[in-house]
């Protein structure tokens, strides 16, 4: 149960960021299969899985595995995978693909260092309801 919570919290922070991101043109995913691709496997089992095998370690090796999980991810999918793209080359202020691709590994970190503490949170709430 707890695992499905973390895939849950995951992929609830990650369908914000994705309203964020249509709304602002932030990345643009090339299909919809994509998209359910990234939100299915990368977000929900990967860095939900993460988020819950992490979970109770120190926050400074949570955060730089679910960066460099995150790298990993960004690095493929800029090397050929190609399942979305940052319009002209751009996130934000960030310019380039290595200043991107360094910015979006560092935010993917924030999954594993923010999920067990939400969860921590919402666990007693969950538990009192049963």
């Amino acid at each position: 149960m707890k695992l499905v919570i973390f895939m849950a919290l995951c992929l609830i922070g990650q369908l914000a960021m994705e309203v964020i991101a249509r709304t602002f043109k932030l990345w643009i995913y090339t299909s919809k299969k994509n998209f359910l691709i990234h939100i299915v496997l990368a977000v929900t089992i990967v860095f939900g899985g993460l988020s819950y095998l992490l979970g109770g370690l120190h926050w400074y090796i949570r955060y730089p595995v679910g960066a460099a999980v995150g790298f990993l991810y960004e690095y493929s999918n800029a090397s050929g995978l190609d399942m979305f793209y940052f319009p002209d080359n751009k996130f934000l202020i960030f310019k380039g693909r290595a200043s991107i691709l360094i910015v979006i590994s560092l935010m993917w970190g924030l999954y594993p260092l923010i999920v067990p503490v939400v969860y921590s949170s919402i666990a007693p709430l969950i538990m009192h309801a049963h």
